[in-house]
């Protein structure tokens, strides 16, 4: 008897574990039910956003259809803090439970940037904030702190020069620390030792090279000129003559010109290439790969001028009298010769 009523017991505990699970079931089905929206759907999750402001946004944007229930899980799982910030995209409406799997897993959208050549530091920050919303001035402030930029092993006042142009990944809000690491690290992967080697044989180095380079790459825009470019540069250095490069005094007038007058070619700054004689203080902008062999394989030339004739090429020239000629022929043309 005892025994016949130790069974009934189990199988009414049982029925009831049952039901409740079954009831449990209901309720998860019930509320974990789909968002309203139709098709897909952009969400971009701040870091910091409880769960609760996720939850709100999954809903508002039809997502899921319930963000108490989102939240629920999130706290019943320990997923409150563990939500991955980013940009996601949803094919279309989808469970709370399916919502905090793809979220906790991360996988954010990754936005394609292509840094160009000859940008300078302030410029890449307004490029990434625009491709990417970073926080422009933290990215500039961090380029400047050697603190930070020590650790990256570039010992230079600032990362200017460093940041390498190419084309990157990165997800949305990326931590700017992140940023400047991977692209210091692609320079690092491209300056590799054979051109360091060629840095010291001819008795530069590498913050030397990047400087001129930089001056080249704003120079230049004719890919075929940039080795007859650098070989002026070299010859002018070999002759302690000054650069007198217009790029450089552009640089410290903040580039907000483009065209200089005599006065700005007298401007009191290091980066002044009319005043000082040698390379300025560091590079003027990050210049690309291409610049940076110019500097260091430059063409053996006579040449000591060379001036723009208004099409992205240049005329060179020996002497100071055929420079001036030149200057003087290409502005009959109506073409500004510097």
């Amino acid at each position: 008897m005892r025994l016949a009523l130790g069974i009934l017991s189990s199988r009414i505990l049982l029925l009831v574990i049952a039901g409740a699970v079954a009831a449990f079931l209901g309720i998860v089905i019930f509320l974990d039910r789909p968002g309203t929206g139709v098709g897909p759907a952009e969400l971009v999750i701040e870091e910091g956003m409880s769960a609760a402001q996720i939850g709100h946004l999954l809903q508002a944007k039809g997502i899921i259809g319930s963000r108490s229930f989102f939240t629920l899980m999130a706290k019943l799982y320990g997923l409150e803090n563990r939500l991955k910030a980013g940009k996601y995209d949803f094919e279309g409406p989808t469970t709370a439970f399916s919502a905090l799997k793809r979220l906790k897993a991360g996988g954010a959208l990754t936005q394609r940037v292509t840094i160009p050549e000859g940008l300078t530091v302030r410029q890449i920050a307004g490029v990434l904030q625009k491709a990417i919303e970073i926080d422009s001035a933290r990215f500039v402030t961090l380029a400047q702190n050697p603190r930070f930029f020590r650790k990256l092993g570039v010992r230079a006042p600032s990362l200017e020069g460093y940041l390498f142009p190419d084309t990157y990944r990165f997800y949305w809000q990326t931590p700017e620390e992140k940023i400047l690491e991977t692209m210091v690290k692609r320079f690092h992967q491209v300056f590799a030792d054979s051109l360091k080697q060629r840095a010291t044989q001819l008795r530069m180095n590498v913050h030397q090279v990047l400087t001129l380079a930089s001056i080249i790459e704003k120079e230049a825009q004719v890919p075929l000129e940039r080795p007859l470019i650098s070989g002026v540069f070299h010859r002018r250095l070999k002759l302690g003559m000054p650069l007198q490069a217009d790029p450089t005094v552009i640089y410290a007038l903040g580039g907000r010109k483009q065209r200089l007058s005599k006065a700005d070619t007298r401007v009191n700054s290091p980066y002044n290439t009319y005043l000082h004689r040698g390379l300025p203080p560091g590079p003027i902008c990050n210049p690309g790969r291409d610049s940076i062999l110019a500097a260091l394989y430059p063409v053996e030339v006579d040449y000591l001028y060379f001036v723009a004739k208004g099409d992205g090429t240049h005329i060179f020239t020996k002497s100071l009298n055929s420079h001036i000629n030149a200057k003087n022929r290409i502005r009959r043309m109506g073409k500004y010769g510097h």
